[in-house]
């Protein structure tokens, strides 16, 4: 490929739509099976000759620090953290981490909050082909509402950019969060000293009236996790992917344990007797199953305790959370990080409970939300 590389990956949102798992750790690193979000993103981008990689923070941008400088030891000289005095928006960073350091004529910029297997190589040739200003990775979803949509010529050349289109406007090709930019592009980007700066609003519609921008189009996973509800569609997508078997239970059940597949279940995981797990169950490391538990559809985070006689389906219970002898939590429920649920309590569906709550009476009105 010649050159390297610099990447930014943005990743100081606040994930106000995923509360309450976000109330205790930032979107970034939320795990998909089991790895986190960011380190799904990593896992693409070190293909690439990579020069710097640039992380703009803000939102606990120390846990992601530390989760890098962790994780990715091996990319330690290569990290560059900038954390952001405000809400920049997704172009602010842009502007800022160039001012600062000078930027490679062409670099990466990338969301840390969305999931999928993009393939940073095959992206950076696709623009090297081109030739163009700009490359924008785009997906095909059902519901364009949420997203910028991309409408293409022939040649995949991007012609117009909707952000958010009420209605669907003959394409379904919709902005993925991974751009390969050239340094023509910095000189697009507002200098807004009081606002957000937004790349589908302020900077996009400016790049197709002036250059040449192309869409490089991705046909494998992708997932804009915004809600609960995504962010286990997008676990329950991988986990049939890779664990349609046993293989993915890292600990020992005792015999009389029922397991349906697909599931993942962590090292340092105990379950007791008589219980049932899956199908579409991950349950992360260092958590305590009693005897007669049964989960279905469901994520359980580490060091979590469900007690004799749970039963959870369809909901997400965070981290060191304690859910006690025949509780029952319904479809849609999430349990945030270090909620303790007292015996027999019933948790009705689509219930949210904030982390570090303690719930001793029954919650059986649906979709109620104890922040």
């Amino acid at each position: 490929m010649g050159n390297n590389y610099d990447v930014i990956i943005l990743a100081g949102g606040l994930a106000t739509r995923l509360r309450p798992l976000s109330y205790s750790r930032p979107k970034p690193l939320l795990p998909i099976l089991d790895k986190e979000i960011i380190d799904w993103i990593v896992e693409s981008i070190i293909k690439i000759p990579l020069n710097r990689v640039f992380i703009s923070i803000r939102y606990m941008g120390d846990l992601i620090k530390n989760h890098m400088e962790t994780t990715w030891s091996s990319l330690r000289d290569k990290l560059v953290f900038v954390t952001e005095d405000r809400p920049l928006g997704d172009a602010g960073p842009i502007a800022l981490i160039n001012d600062k350091y000078e930027l490679t004529e062409t670099f990466l910029v990338v969301y840390g909050d969305v999931f999928s297997d993009i393939n940073s190589e095959e992206l950076i040739n696709y623009h090297r082909k081109t030739g163009g200003i700009a490359t924008i990775t785009l997906t095909r979803v059902d519901d364009v509402s949420r997203y910028g949509v991309a409408q293409l010529d022939e040649n995949n050349r991007i012609i117009n950019f909707i952000e958010k289109p009420k209605q669907y406007v003959g394409s379904n090709l919709v902005n993925a969060g991974f751009y390969v930019f050239t340094k023509d592009v910095i000189k697009l980007i507002p200098r807004n000293p009081t606002g957000q700066v937004r790349l589908a609003i302020d900077v996009i519609p400016r790049l197709i009236r002036i250059g040449e921008v192309y869409g490089y189009i991705h046909n494998g996973l992708w997932f804009d996790i915004g809600t609960p509800e995504d962010y286990l569609k997008a676990n329950f997508k991988v986990l049939a992917e890779k664990c349609l078997d046993t293989k993915c239970v890292k600990t020992d059940l005792p015999p009389s344990t029922v397991i349906k597949p697909p599931i993942y279940i962590g090292p340092g995981v105990t379950v007791g007797a008589y219980s049932e797990i899956g199908p579409n169950v991950i349950i992360h490391s260092n958590v305590k199953v009693g005897n007669a538990v049964k989960v279905m559809n469901s994520l359980i985070f580490e060091n979590s305790t469900l007690c004799d006689g749970a039963y959870i389906s369809g909901s997400i219970v965070g981290s060191h959370a304690y859910v006690g002898k025949w509780v029952r939590v319904e479809d849609g429920a999430v349990l945030g990080d270090g909620v303790y649920i007292k015996d027999t309590v019933y948790i009705a569906r689509n219930v949210k409970i904030g982390p570090y709550r303690e719930i001793t009476d029954s919650l059986y009105k649906e979709g109620e939300i104890i922040p």
